[in-house]
């Protein structure tokens, strides 16, 4: 039984790779379902819809690399792919800023239209009560994954599915108003797609500031290619790419010489 269901009990990183492309064919679909949707019925609900899971899959993608095993669980790439987990939370943390900012923009956009009677509101009750369920599941699942794993990079990508079940509890609740008064409430799902909006951009912003005042240097390319993360004692310190130790270690080598022909002296 415990074997059976290992992906629960016991997760590794094989799970979290599957979960994330789970997760990556469940936003991309959902977001050409909602561009598609919007270019046919012209709701500006469906279009935040269609562009926050756009930017959400992005965080998926970033797992997929995290986390990628795709020949099964190797105890041997733990090592390699823990060396990735830093980078993946701080790409994560720029996903959630985006996120904050597009989903910010959308709302204000809806403030100032103001209320229009949307077309085919079953439509939005059905897809709106669906992603609910489906964008709570994947939340649950990637929160607990991340306890188990001990991974920051998969809280963030839960962080993104939460804002995204949150998104369209929102809508499915606005349907109904709508859909049982005269559009006088309309105003409370942008309310909350601002809130939410303002948490992602928070948080997402913290999780690059921070790092970037700890040192890490985020605007090198070769650390983002090539860096590893070690940690010594509650501080985390970089450990260089390749080519930046040779320097240290040839600088080293001149400087052992140089006192070597000073004692000679």
């Amino acid at each position: 039984m415990d074997s059976n269901f290992e992906w629960w009990n016991n997760p590794n990183s094989s799970h979290a790779f599957k979960l994330s492309w789970i997760s990556l064919i469940i936003t991309v679909l959902a977001a050409v379902g909602g561009l598609a949707t919007f270019s046919l019925l012209n709701s500006s609900l469906m279009l935040c819809y269609g562009l926050e899971n756009c930017v959400d899959s992005l965080s998926s993608v970033v797992c997929l690399w995290r986390f990628y095993t795709p020949g099964g669980h190797n105890p041997a790439m733990e090592e390699i792919l823990e060396q990735r987990e830093k980078r993946a939370s701080i790409a994560i943390s720029f996903v959630l800023g985006m996120l904050g900012v597009a989903i910010i923009a959308m709302s204000m956009e809806d403030f100032a239209v103001g209320y229009e009677e949307p077309e085919n509101t079953e439509i939005l009750y059905y897809v709106s009560f669906l992603s609910l369920l489906v964008f709570g599941v994947l939340t649950v699942f990637k929160f607990y994954y991340a306890k188990k794993l001990k991974s920051a990079s998969m809280k963030k990508d839960g962080i993104c599915s939460l804002i995204g079940t949150t998104l369209a509890g929102s809508l499915f609740v606005n349907t109904i108003i709508i859909m049982s008064t005269d559009g006088d409430f309309w105003w409370i799902d942008p309310t909350v797609a601002i809130i939410a909006g303002a948490v992602s951009f928070a948080i997402g912003l913290y999780g690059v500031m921070k790092p970037y005042a700890d040192g890490y240097p985020l605007c090198s390319p070769r650390w983002w290619v090539s860096s590893n993360v070690s940690k010594k004692g509650k501080d985390s310190q970089l450990v260089r790419s390749t080519g930046e130790q040779d320097d240290n270690s040839d600088n080293d080598e001149e400087e052992e010489d140089t006192t070597n022909q000073s004692r000679v002296v």
